[in-house]
């Protein structure tokens, strides 16, 4: 592989890494004893309420560790998906499947690279919709492309060579979370941006033209941020 892609390569795999790190610190210094003092407290009130005073207290143990326990279950969880080796994972997949030679591959990178230092040519935010708990994202675009890091799928690649029409749309949508027996449903709007791309016609029950490619955001107003730097550039 050529120099501006191995380049290229480790300072994705480096953003996954200090993402890693902030994930994990926000887990042991606020999930964590917050998930543990509010069981304690929970189970220590079941316990003065049922007993004495010495049953409130082991109550309240059996809560913080019951607390430190299932922190601990989500840490061990979270862990496969915040791996470096995933970011690569995803960058050599979307490249895949746009059909990029190595030669192609390099110029990506290259202008990844610059566009990582134009401040006008990226934005950073966090995700803060339903389940993304202030996940960090990323928006960068060239002349030639469009890349999102952070969002579902982790790794959006877009070359805008192969798109007829970029259009700003929005969707409706619910999402059910699930913990222990308690279940959240959540119904949020989901601002995108839709890439028709050249030689995809496919089309919805509705008979819509369905986007070949599309980014998501929680935020009306960092849509529309995305959508005019992408349009910008790309003209």
């Amino acid at each position: 592989m050529g120099t501006y892609y191995m380049e290229w390569l480790e300072q994705e795999k480096k953003w996954m890494s200090d993402y890693r790190r902030r994930s994990l610190r926000m887990m042991t210094m606020k999930v964590l004893p917050a998930t543990a003092i509010i069981l304690g407290v929970l189970f220590g009130l079941m316990g003065f309420l049922g007993g004495t005073a010495e049953e409130a207290i082991m109550m309240a143990v059996s809560g913080v560790i019951l607390g430190l326990f299932i922190t601990g279950v989500i840490v061990l969880c979270m862990l496969p998906g915040l791996r470096a080796g995933r970011m690569e994972k995803g960058i050599r997949k979307a490249i895949k499947q746009i059909g990029m030679d190595e030669r192609e591959q390099e110029e990506l990178a290259r202008e990844m690279l610059k566009a990582a230092r134009d401040a006008g040519s990226h934005m950073d935010f966090q995700m803060t919709g339903p389940g993304s708990n202030g996940t960090p994202a990323s928006v960068l675009v060239s002349p030639r492309f469009a890349y999102m890091r952070g969002g579902t799928p982790l790794v959006n690649l877009v070359r805008l060579s192969d798109c007829e029409e970029i259009c700003r749309d929005e969707e409706q949508k619910t999402m059910t979370q699930s913990n222990g027996r308690r279940r959240t449903i959540y119904r949020f709007t989901l601002y995108t941006i839709g890439f028709y791309l050249k030689g995809i016609t496919e089309t919805s029950a509705k008979g819509e033209r369905l986007y070949g490619a599309a980014m998501g955001f929680f935020s009306q107003q960092l849509r529309d941020e995305a959508y005019e730097m992408i349009v910008r550039r790309k003209h």
